[in-house]
């Protein structure tokens, strides 16, 4: 049988258990939020990144944001156009015996429909050039020149020139 003192510690234990417990709770339901950051968009994280490594000024950041936005929406109806092409390749898999002949012709048709998402980059790109300074040539060039060797899985670090 256990004596009331003891009885008495453990109520007192949970009390202040409880107490601390709301405390907590009131304390975090009633602080102030903090103010979250906004997300970061794509194209800002981007503009930061060449500003960086071109050291563009702000004014050039903006600019840069600026084409990079034109660029995008000249690509979206493109990309479209991309993946509808590369949809029906993968719809040709549903099927059993398709011809050699009909793979090439939509393998033919998804190259035709890169051109001109290949010739938007490299306009892009020269509009980015018009907008840099001379001294700022240098690292665009090789900005670029990391960016294709990443995006095609080359890994070898290229030599300086």
């Amino acid at each position: 049988m256990m004596n009331t003192g003891n009885n008495n510690k453990i109520l007192l234990s949970l009390l202040v258990l409880l107490l601390l417990t709301n405390v907590g709770m009131l304390w975090y339901f009633t602080r102030e939020e903090k103010i979250e950051a906004k997300p970061v968009t794509r194209t800002e994280r981007m503009a930061a990144m060449v500003q960086r490594e071109l050291g563009l000024t702000d004014e050039q950041k903006q600019q840069y944001i600026a084409l990079r936005l034109k660029r995008d929406s000249l690509l979206a109806p493109l990309n479209a156009d991309l993946r509808a092409a590369k949809i029906e390749m993968i719809n040709l898999l549903k099927q059993d015996g398709v011809p050699d002949s009909m793979v090439q012709a939509v393998a033919a048709k998804i190259a035709a429909k890169q051109v001109p998402i290949e010739m938007e980059f490299y306009k892009h790109f020269i509009r980015v050039k018009a907008m840099c300074q001379p001294q700022q040539y240098g690292p665009l060039d090789s900005l670029l020149n990391r960016m294709v060797r990443r995006n095609t899985g080359d890994t070898t670090v290229p030599s300086s020139n």
